[in-house]
């Protein structure tokens, strides 16, 4: 690879922990472009060499490259679960207000959809405690802004827009009673400094940002997000994101619907030691959750026509993409259809579809399901790491743990082989 690009591409692992390998290459090369033009730099090398100089001009490219992927209520069922957890808190008496964290919160979609949940729910303001935090400058003052588009409003029930937001020339503006409960302040997700600066929190939303990050960037990001944790606190993460738990000291939600986890309440010091544990049973998490993973869409998936038999098209890699971009969006029920759909007409599908379909079912509830799944990729690739490391998460949940560990070292040999 060409020096000056490898640089580059250092540069962004080592600041925000970027795995370049999971954001396309269109979107990469765009953005040096842009900024190469912006500069009025012609090589690459000399680019290169700006970047090494220059803070803000780190900032710029990481503006390019990362791209905001967000909807007001994205995934109904984690506000509703913060609803209840909230109500049972006042109920018990615990110490409030109830702190909230959305990290990275984007354009501020998150945090807001929070507060208008607790809101709607007729909790008052003085029980709770939203902060937003994001690594870009551009998305916190939009969300500061608190002015949004039709792209911002794609759940179903558009109820909450008709309460909170006012219509104006610029788009939808959102009431200053909502915007006033979110402190929204910039910060990298990866410096521990930082976040331990932030105090501790009931419940985090970390929501696909993981699959993005290194494998060293990851387990930082993990050891942060545990601390910053309550005892006993929820982390609503993606879809794509679960099996990367597997090694850490956070137990599953019995919220099964929802891609929740915890930090137990009480805690054995062996399981705390975060990161870097030594235990031979626990393997380490892969670098993403789903090998070719090609980063964060520029524009939604349109929601399907007439025609509900119809799948994504281009390549195998294409389809694979979009439709794991479905499931990611919480279009379960169409992401599994055009699974197998797609899985029909090729007639020899590949390990991979058969563990993205084994996601979907287990996000689903129905655990059996993905088993069964997962045990065929298997079958097809006895060397498939995700599937090994989602069947031992699985095993541990149905309290099979020798079967847990096995699946754990099998994994633990396939990463040692290389």
């Amino acid at each position: 690879m060409d020096p000056a690009r490898q640089h580059i591409i250092d540069r962004l692992e080592q600041s925000i922990g970027l795995n370049i390998e999971t954001v396309s290459s269109s979107t990469f090369e765009r953005a040096i472009r842009h900024r190469m033009e912006a500069l009025g730099v012609d090589d690459m090398a000399g680019y290169a060499r700006l970047l090494a100089a220059s803070g803000p001009e780190l900032d710029r490219l990481i503006e390019e490259v990362v791209i905001p992927e967000t909807w007001f209520f994205r995934h109904q069922e984690p506000f509703d679960i913060l609803v209840d957890q909230v109500r049972t808190a006042k109920a018990q008496a615990r110490p409030l207000p109830f702190r909230i964290l959305s990290l990275p919160c984007s354009t501020g979609e998150e945090p807001y959809s929070a507060v208008m949940a607790l809101l709607l729910a007729g909790i008052p303001p003085v029980h709770f405690e939203v902060t937003g935090v994001d690594i870009s400058k551009r998305a916190l003052e939009i969300a500061d802004r608190g002015i949004y588009g039709d792209n911002s409003f794609r759940s179903r029930d558009l109820t909450f827009r008709d309460v909170f937001f006012r219509r104006t020339d610029n788009g939808y503006l959102l009431e200053e009673q909502v915007r006033s409960l979110v402190r929204f302040c910039r910060g990298n997700i990866v410096d521990t400094t930082f976040t331990a600066s932030l105090g501790v929190f009931n419940v985090i939303f970390c929501r696909n940002i993981l699959i993005y990050l290194s494998r060293d960037a990851q387990e930082k990001v993990l050891a942060n997000l545990f601390h910053l944790l309550v005892p006993g606190g929820t982390l609503f993460t993606g879809h794509a994101e679960a099996n990367l738990f597997l090694n850490t000291p956070f137990t599953r939600s019995p919220d099964t619907g929802s891609f929740a986890f915890l930090r137990p309440a009480s805690e054995k010091p062996s399981l705390v030691g975060f990161p870097g544990q030594q235990d031979d049973d626990r393997t380490p998490a892969p670098a993403a959750a789903l090998k070719g993973w090609p980063g964060p869409a520029r524009k939604p998936i349109p929601e399907p026509g007439p025609d509900t038999a119809t799948e994504p098209g281009g390549s195998d890699d294409d389809t694979f993409a979009q439709v794991m971009h479905l499931a990611d969006s919480g279009r379960l029920a169409e992401a599994a259809a055009h699974c197998q759909i797609h899985m029909a007409r090729t007639g020899d599908p590949s390990a991979r579809w058969y563990y993205l379909l084994g996601v979907i079912r287990d996000s689903q509830g129905r655990t059996g399901e993905a088993v069964s799944l997962l045990r065929k990729a298997l079958y097809l690739d006895p060397q498939h790491e995700e599937s090994l490391v989602l069947l031992a998460l699985l095993a541990e949940q149905s309290g099979d743990h020798d079967r847990a560990r096995h699946y754990r070292r099998r994994a633990r040999r396939i990463l040692e082989q290389g």
